[in-house]
């Protein structure tokens, strides 16, 4: 009895052992499958998304290349060639082709032309102005330095007076100081203030300048109004206002040059 118990345990056991064992192996991959199966749907979608996104990007890619190759020529004969050069620099496009129409070619100006002829009067009107302008001061200078000669003249015959500035009597300085003021401009009051003040030029001594010399002192002593031509009037200790020249012994020797006031 023992015996047939234990194999009929043994059997049932067996039996039962037989049966769960596929049935556990099932279930445990039934789980598994519908864990992986969201992944894998994923998974796949991805793919399928990233194949349709490169397919998208090569036929964009594609369009430019297949219009530029439809450009080109075809080669057959017969059949139209496209022309594929570009114009590359301003002068290319400006060159008259052949055959066309020279006469209607030469009138039509380029636009280097246009601003070169809107430019140029624009400059010309600018000079002409400055030129009027200079020559506007410059007559005005002219008229001053004569409209000084004429008043310094007026004083030919006064007697010199040491300290004098007046018409009753003048020193050197005092004198075309105060032919200066007839004119409105004030000079200062000793000769080598008036030589300090005036400003340098080159050349010879024009109409209304004054001249300086050195006669009693060393430096600036003596003080004149030039008359143009080497001439130059002037309150003179021995003669009162008197015209001399630059040329004389005396005074050529004690020359020490000139300055502008007037202009």
């Amino acid at each position: 009895m023992d015996h047939r118990v234990r194999r009929g345990i043994g059997g049932a056991g067996d039996t039962k052992a037989g049966v769960n064992a596929p049935v556990g192996a099932r279930a445990i991959s039934s789980v598994r499958t519908r864990q992986l199966t969201p992944y894998v749907w994923k998974k796949e979608q991805f793919l399928h998304r990233s194949i349709l996104t490169g397919l998208f990007v090569c036929i964009l890619s594609a369009g430019p290349l297949s219009a530029a190759a439809s450009a080109e020529p075809t080669g057959e004969q017969g059949a139209p060639a496209v022309a594929t050069t570009s114009v590359t620099s301003a002068s290319e496009a400006a060159a008259p082709t052949d055959g066309a129409d020279l006469a209607m070619w030469n009138a039509s100006p380029t636009k280097a032309e246009e601003v070169t002829n809107t430019v140029a009067p624009t400059r010309l009107a600018r000079t002409l102005h400055l030129q009027k302008f200079a020559g506007g001061i410059a007559a005005r200078g002219a008229a001053m330095a004569s409209n000084l000669t004429k008043n310094a003249m007026k004083f030919l015959g006064v007697p010199y007076a040491f300290g004098g500035t007046s018409g009753y009597g003048f020193d050197c300085s005092g004198y075309t100081q105060h032919v200066f003021a007839t004119m409105g401009i004030r000079l200062p009051r000793m000769a080598d203030e008036q030589y300090y003040a005036g400003k340098s030029f080159a050349g010879k001594p024009q109409l209304g300048d004054l001249v300086f010399f050195h006669t009693y002192a060393s430096g600036v002593s003596h003080v004149g109004i030039a008359l143009g031509n080497d001439r130059f009037v002037h309150a003179s200790s021995s003669h009162g206002v008197m015209v001399s020249s630059l040329h004389d012994s005396y005074w050529g020797a004690r020359y020490l040059g000139a300055k502008r006031i007037a202009n």
